[in-house]
């Protein structure tokens, strides 16, 4: 995801450039601390196995159907080319002058960053995915097994690989402050954050924490798409035509 549709930094005044060259130095931090998790190498090539021997039900229980279509419709619309355009009035003051479309990214990626009663809350799909891989006896549940090139079966490597993603998004999310702006304004107005939201208003700091929190979000999507993948491979049907 891109933050970069600003002026030249030489038409910004030096502590507006400052605080950019800051925040996004901030943000590349917390990444590359979260990246630090990924250790595991994946075999170049890999293919799954799904099976399912329980009675009475679909390849998937209707928990995780309905879990799949929400977060494929999801994941598939995401604003993944968010910018943030920076304009100024006849005064000098600046302003991001398309606020409307991080509050919007901000709010698409609630249900699957902050929500934690949401079936496609990153912890959750995680958990349904790391129960299959675990699986052992189809006629209990739904069972993935992962296997390279020769067959071989590379299952619990691939637990790992996706483990290590998860706690990679966990830093993240962890580290930034999206509890404060989706219980603050974007989605709930919390009164515990009536004070704080007023002065960041006020001062402007607002901006900037719009800003800051939408700088990650595509790297947030690429830590989750291997979920993505995983339901795909259910033969799941494209979104209907009008």
């Amino acid at each position: 995801m891109s933050d970069a549709a600003t002026p030249p930094s030489s038409a910004l005044p030096d502590r507006i450039a400052k605080r950019i060259t800051q925040m996004r130095a901030e943000v590349g931090a917390i990444v590359a601390t979260a990246n630090a998790y990924r250790t595991t190498v994946l075999p170049d090539r890999i293919s799954f196995e799904i099976r399912s021997s329980v009675l009475g039900r679909d390849i998937l229980s209707d928990y995780e159907r309905a879990q799949s279509v929400s977060f494929i419709t999801r994941y598939e619309h995401f604003p993944l080319d968010v910018k943030a355009r920076l304009v100024t009035d006849t005064l000098g003051n600046w302003y991001i002058g398309n606020l409307w479309d991080l509050r919007q990214a901000l709010n698409d990626f609630r249900p699957v960053i902050q929500n934690q009663s949401d079936s496609v809350f990153y912890q959750k799909m995680h958990n349904t995915w790391s129960k299959m891989l675990r699986q052992q006896d189809p006629s209990k549940g739904t069972a993935v097994r992962v296997h390279d090139r020769e067959r071989n079966n590379v299952t619990d490597i691939y637990a790992a690989w996706l483990g290590e993603r998860n706690r990679a998004l966990r830093h993240i999310v962890s580290a930034l402050d999206y509890g404060y702006l989706y219980n603050g304004f974007l989605q709930h107005s919390d009164p515990e954050l009536s004070k704080r939201l007023f002065d960041d208003y006020v001062s402007g700091e607002l901006n900037w924490l719009l800003w800051k929190h939408v700088m990650p979000l595509g790297v947030i999507a690429s830590l989750i798409e291997p979920y993505h993948q995983l339901m795909r491979i259910l033969t799941f049907p494209s979104l209907g035509a009008l």
